[in-house]
């Protein structure tokens, strides 16, 4: 008895130090993933507004997240919430019914180092709202400025593709014209769907407007040469293009619907859909938005 008393104390003793171990290793490493995400986001965000990659962003450009919540309260009444920073300091939530029709406004005081944390942001909102109210964080959208004046957007989004769901991010210029695609996360077929990567493929999207967006489809139809050159600029460079060549052909397949994956159609769908979605919701979403800032006069940052 005394032995086996001896052996359970060893193996608690054992699991008790290995867990511990565990825990520090995963606190540990866990901020640093969290530290490579932001960075690699805010590269991939510079990235769409046409910076990075040799391009130094200016340093007037400034990128102000917000973060879009669903609130339910005590009656089961839904609305959407926006919560946005403003011009001098703090936040403001703005509730939006489903309707259109322009909510309450509730200022949120927390630091803005509290509310860049998902958990502390999510626990700061539910704060300010009234009891039996809950807020469910959707995702976060980011309006770019270049000193005063406004650059552009970048709004994530997601698509179900061919094996599981791909990630993506599409920025647009003021007029909502397509400015970039990135794929941020994707387990497509290496060689096949995982070609939605490549610029050839997620370029075709570039300069294309609302207008265009909405009637766009997917032909499975070679990709011209000409176009196949001009999308990737390695390419074009190493064929000796220049800059007004490349906007030419660019220019006389703009209108063009997007030219499938060579083995991968359904994963150019899910791309194809996927930028036509995210645009559609979120010009209707921020005009929206829009009139609820004017309407109440809350003083953004942006």
């Amino acid at each position: 008895m005394k032995e086996i008393i001896r052996i359970t104390a060893s193996l608690t003793v054992v699991c008790v130090v290995a867990a511990l171990i565990l825990g520090a290793v995963y606190a540990k490493t866990d901020h640093i993933r969290k530290e490579n995400e932001e960075k690699l986001q805010h590269e991939t965000i510079e990235g769409l507004l046409g910076f990075g990659s040799g391009k130094k962003a200016p340093e007037d450009l400034k990128v102000y997240p917000v973060y879009r919540y669903v609130i339910s309260d005590a009656k089961g009444e839904t609305v959407l919430g926006y919560l946005m920073p403003l011009k001098d300091k703090g936040y403001v939530l703005a509730e939006v019914e489903l309707s259109g029709k322009p909510g309450k406004v509730i200022h949120v005081e927390d630091d803005p180092s509290v509310l860049a944390e998902r958990a502390s942001r999510d626990a700061a909102v539910n704060r300010v709202l009234p009891k039996g109210s809950k807020a469910v964080y959707a995702q976060t959208l980011f309006i770019a400025n270049l000193g005063d004046k406004r650059l552009g957007y970048v709004i994530p989004g997601v698509t179900q593709g061919f094996k599981t769901f791909i990630k993506l991010m599409v920025s647009l210029n003021p007029e909502f014209t397509v400015t970039g695609i990135a794929i941020t996360e994707s387990e497509e077929d290496p060689g096949l769907g995982a070609e939605i990567e490549q610029g050839y493929f997620r370029n075709q999207f570039v300069g294309k407007t609302l207008e265009i967006l909405k009637n766009l489809k997917v032909v499975k139809e070679p990709l011209p040469q000409d176009y196949f050159v001009a999308l990737d600029s390695p390419k074009a460079t190493k064929k000796g293009l220049s800059q007004d060549q490349i906007r030419t052909i660019k220019e006389k397949h703009l209108k063009d619907d997007i030219y499938a994956l060579t083995g991968a159609t359904i994963s150019s769908k899910a791309v194809t859909n996927g930028v036509k979605d995210t645009v559609r919701k979120f010009v209707y979403r921020v005009e929206i938005l829009s009139d609820a800032i004017k309407k109440d006069n809350i003083q953004v940052a942006f």
